[in-house]
């Protein structure tokens, strides 16, 4: 039997539903290895091991967006990790992670000066899920925060010059992917932890090909879960409950009997989760809210959920697993989860997976109410996540007219101090701008495009970024009596503060836009801005 033909039996046996099927499927598979290294031996193919450097750098050059580790990648090329770095910087003068940085901020300054896309989805897409050290790190390499590097390359003068606007990138490709590595569900390095090698043949076509075919194989493999003959209900019945979408909207085929799990589509690809999941751990503070909202209460969440006040008596029980960059495997191992949430690219979700299954989610792909009925589709509560969302629309369909009677045209900014510099958010940032913009459509100051989500400014341009209305919390560091901005002269001259409009957010929840918090937040910014509608200027 040919290759081609063995290539086809196998599709065929891993497009049959059935754990006896995929069994077959992986025996024939070994039987393909077989005689593939048979018919390259034959042919007197010679294998060719690449420097480690030059395969580091091909490497980098093709997952620089994707989370990488010194030591990942020195596993990855069978080194050690001090002669992988010292090689590379023989190569390079400089260490892997720092040219790894160079290329995500090659590639950031070429989005920044040929698009318009917001930096929320720029560091997602050169693989920073967060986009304020995204910010920081830009700055650090460059002198300039980046919305500051795009308004020098979008001036007339500097356009001029500006090779950015003219040539593409020879570095990283030039298409903007909007999320991290969307397409390429050829994760082999996480499973085969050997060498990377070159292949030279007298007959390269054929080898070629032959190659090609086992890797789209491979990648196949590579989606499967060690579930799957525990994928069944109690009764013994068998039943296939699909979930598909951009970043897993759950569709259920109809059964015949109840299966104990479904296949999920997150941002990483297919997963097998559980039909009705009781404990759920979350990676992300974002995400906490909207499962209690759905009556579930996750068994563990990261530190920065705890402090959220509007969940005071909501998450008793609930395990603190740790900061994002330093989450414990060992607590949620004891908190014997069967889901975990995370955001994709959250470091070590491999080994985090060994423990439950994990969805990944594309934060800010969808809006919060979107979010929370994708939720409710996994978590098998339709019902309730769309009671959540009828019931808002009712509250928002109540307010919204008080509150355009008493702003009418004036406007509103949500400010916060970070570090030297000064944030304003837009549409869909937390701090209340779901509810000023998003839902009652309240106009912000001209200087910003509510649009662009978040952008940061030196105090000196205070007046130019402060509305009528102002809503603000301190930098985590700081409060409202050692805050630079708000001591400033430039802040106490602000007509907002001389009338009386300035409204202050919970620091500890102003990171928040889930259900609860909105729900918590909803009646406070209503108060606020129709309480302060009679002291007009």
């Amino acid at each position: 039997m040919s290759l081609y033909e063995q290539l086809e039996q196998i599709a065929k046996e891993w497009r049959t539903p059935g754990d006896l099927e995929r069994l077959h499927a992986r025996t024939l598979f070994y039987q393909f290895i077989y005689e593939l290294i048979r018919q390259l031996r034959e042919q007197d193919v010679q294998i060719i091991r690449a420097e480690p450097a030059e395969q580091a750098l091909k490497y980098l050059h093709e997952h620089y967006a994707e989370p990488l580790t010194l030591e990942f990648l020195a596993s990855l090329l069978d080194c050690s990790p001090s002669h992988l770095s010292r090689i590379f910087k023989q190569r390079t003068a400089c260490s892997p992670i720092e040219y790894m940085i160079r290329l995500r901020i090659s590639r950031a300054k070429s989005l920044l000066a040929n698009t318009e896309a917001p930096l929320q989805k720029i560091a997602l897409s050169i693989g920073y899920v967060d986009v304020y050290y995204f910010s920081r790190i830009f700055k650090k390499h460059t002198g300039q925060s980046p919305l500051r590097y795009r308004e020098t390359c979008h001036d007339p003068i500097v356009k001029q010059h500006n090779p950015l606007l003219m040539l593409r990138s020879s570095i990283v490709p030039d298409k903007l992917r909007r999320y991290i590595n969307k397409r390429n569900d050829n994760h082999y390095q996480y499973t085969d932890k050997g060498a990377l090698h070159l292949i030279r043949n007298r007959k390269q076509s054929t080898a070629l090909t032959v190659l090609l075919s086992l890797t789209l194989l491979l990648s196949a493999c590579s989606g499967v879960t060690n579930n799957n003959i525990n994928a069944t209900a109690s009764s013994g019945s068998t039943s296939d409950s699909t979930a598909s979408g951009n970043n897993g909207q759950a569709e259920t085929n109809q059964t015949t009997a109840a299966s104990a799990t479904v296949k999920y589509t997150g941002a990483d690809g297919e997963v097998e989760i559980p039909r009705n999941p009781q404990r759920i751990v979350i990676l992300t503070h974002a995400y906490v809210g909207y499962f209690m909202a759905l009556g579930i209460n996750p068994v563990g969440a990261p530190t920065m959920t705890m402090g959220n006040p509007f969940y005071k008596g909501k998450i008793d029980g609930m395990e603190d697993i740790g900061a994002p960059d330093a989450f414990s495997n060992e607590k949620i191992i004891t908190l014997n989860p069967d889901l975990i949430i995370a955001l994709k690219g959250t470091k070590n979700l491999e080994e985090i997976s060994k423990i439950a299954p994990v969805v990944t989610i594309n934060y800010g792909e969808k809006n919060y109410k979107e979010q929370l009925l994708d939720f409710g589709k996994m978590t098998n509560r339709t019902d309730a996540a769309q009671q959540w969302v009828d019931n808002w629309e009712k509250k928002i369909a109540e307010y919204k007219p008080q509150v355009l009677l008493a702003v009418g045209d004036q406007t509103v900014s949500v400010l916060s101090q970070t570090g030297k510099s000064v944030s304003i958010y837009g549409e869909g940032y937390g701090r209340g701008t779901e509810i000023l913009y998003d839902e009652f459509g309240l106009k912000g100051p001209q200087a910003f495009d509510l649009k662009l989500g978040w952008a940061e400014f030196s105090l000196e341009k205070l007046p130019e970024f402060a509305g009528d209305y102002i809503f603000t919390s301190p930098d985590a560091s700081e409060n409202e009596d050692s805050s630079p901005m708000y001591t400033s002269d430039l802040w106490n001259k602000l007509p907002a503060i001389k009338n009386k409009r300035v409204f202050y957010i919970d620091k500890k929840s102003a990171a928040f836009n889930d259900p609860i918090t909105l729900d918590a937040l909803l009646p406070i910014v209503v108060d606020s801005l129709t309480s302060a509608a009679g002291d007009k200027s």
